[in-house]
């Protein structure tokens, strides 16, 4: 007896040993602050800067002249000392962040299975898009848009009614930046209205295109972030270097390592080590190309709130910009009228956000000559959305989408 109580006490202490290393391999966030600190455009970029070059700073965002920022409680005493030095205004908005993060990561107990209402990981996503598929099957596949680093199929499903006539296709992309969770719940949610929604007019939509709609399209960096690191942005390959991963949004052959991106391995916009060094952006782009009659390509993002047009690195505009901004207010018009939520733009990111090359839009832009692309960036609070209230964006998101075809229509784009 003693000899199994002894035996009973080691393999507990193993599993307890494992349950710490599984604890400790989740980043909690637990006593991370989130300050908004106000003064002076050079004092503010001088702080972010000396904290991004010493110290790791999750989330960060500048408008006008005010930073908000995750704090790590290590580093909140220097921040302090810095705003007092440079007088500037700081305070706290929330003292532990990870509270957010918990409360996002609940799950419903309805049993009912996959819902609007909770974020899910990649696998119940990709079991979501082969039950649609079954349950659809004379109006949807599922495809397959590429690999992963990791192994994973980047899965998305087509929408397309039986027909005659070969209709115009409609690619979307989301969860290119793996934190951005909002984005692959808001991209289900369309699906799901697609195909179940009694309105007439997106009834219409879903008969009148080939929809080609990918949820995650970096689903190891996905993965990551709801096992080990909520604020991962990049993808998770590994050639040896400091830190691993590249920002996939930086990636594509388009004016790569131009503006906006980093060569910095261990920076959240590292651009990667070539282009296209990324399984993902390359696997992804091989499918774009061989796709025929793509007419608008969309791109979802989070949580600027705003529409970005071509080219993301640039002011200059292109020759079809006024058309690709009307559509676009239209679009955020029918947004609007869900929930009043109103957003910036349309503009390019580097007249209403910060110059970024390398992205996927511009890509699909320059090679394909794609005339209608835009990106969409939903709505959040540091990457993050109550879970409850995805409904709210889906709603939005299907209505731009209406928007953006009633009104590209009327200039004859789908002709």
């Amino acid at each position: 007896m003693g000899k199994m109580l002894c035996h009973a006490a080691i393999l507990l202490f193993i599993v307890q040993l494992a349950l710490a290393a599984s604890v400790e391999e989740y980043k909690s966030y637990k006593n991370y602050k989130y300050y908004e600190i106000e003064g002076p455009k050079d004092d503010i970029n001088a702080l972010v800067v000396f904290l991004q070059e010493n110290y790791e700073v999750p989330v960060f965002s500048i408008k006008n002249s005010t930073l908000s920022m995750i704090v790590a409680p290590e580093l909140v005493p220097i921040v302090e000392n810095i705003s007092n030095e440079k007088k500037l205004q700081s305070k706290i908005l929330i003292e532990d962040y990870s509270e957010i993060i918990n409360e996002e990561k609940l799950k419903p107990r309805n049993g009912l299975g996959f819902s609007w209402t909770a974020y899910y990981d990649i696998d119940d996503i990709n079991e979501y898009l082969r039950n649609t598929s079954k349950n659809y099957p004379k109006c949807t596949e599922v495809i397959v848009g590429g690999k992963s680093f990791e192994g994973r199929d980047i899965l998305g499903l087509r929408i397309n009614t039986p027909s005659d006539k070969k209709k115009p296709v409609i690619f979307i992309e989301s969860g290119i930046h793996a934190r951005e969770w909002i984005t692959p719940a808001t991209t289900t949610y369309f699906i799901n209205q697609l195909l179940t929604s009694e309105n007439p007019d997106i009834k219409a939509l879903k008969e009148e295109f080939d929809w080609h709609i990918f949820p995650s399209i970096n689903p190891d960096g996905y993965h990551y972030s709801h096992v080990t690191d909520r604020f991962w942005r990049k993808t998770r390959s590994k050639r040896g270097l400091e830190c691993d991963g590249a920002d996939p949004n930086r990636n594509w052959d388009h004016n790569w390592m131009h503006k906006g991106t980093s060569s910095n391995p261990c920076a959240q916009t590292f651009g990667g080590v070539k282009v296209f060094s990324e399984i993902e952006t390359k696997s992804l782009s091989e499918y774009i190309l061989k796709l025929e009659n793509l007419k608008a390509y969309i791109g979802f993002h989070s949580d600027a709130q705003m529409l970005l047009l071509p080219y993301s690195d640039s002011k200059q505009h292109v020759d079809n910009y006024d058309d690709l901004k009307r559509i676009g207010q239209v679009s955020l018009d029918y947004g609007y009228k869900v929930n009043q939520a109103k957003y910036e733009g349309p503009a390019t990111a580097a007249e209403i956000l910060y110059p970024a090359s390398g992205g996927s839009m511009d890509w699909v832009r320059h090679v394909k000559k794609t005339r209608l692309v835009f990106t969409y960036e939903l709505r959040g609070y540091n990457f993050t959305w109550p879970a409850k209230r995805i409904p709210e964006q889906g709603d939005e998101v299907t209505q731009m989408m209406l928007g953006m075809v009633v009104e590209a229509r009327k200039l004859g784009y789908f002709d």
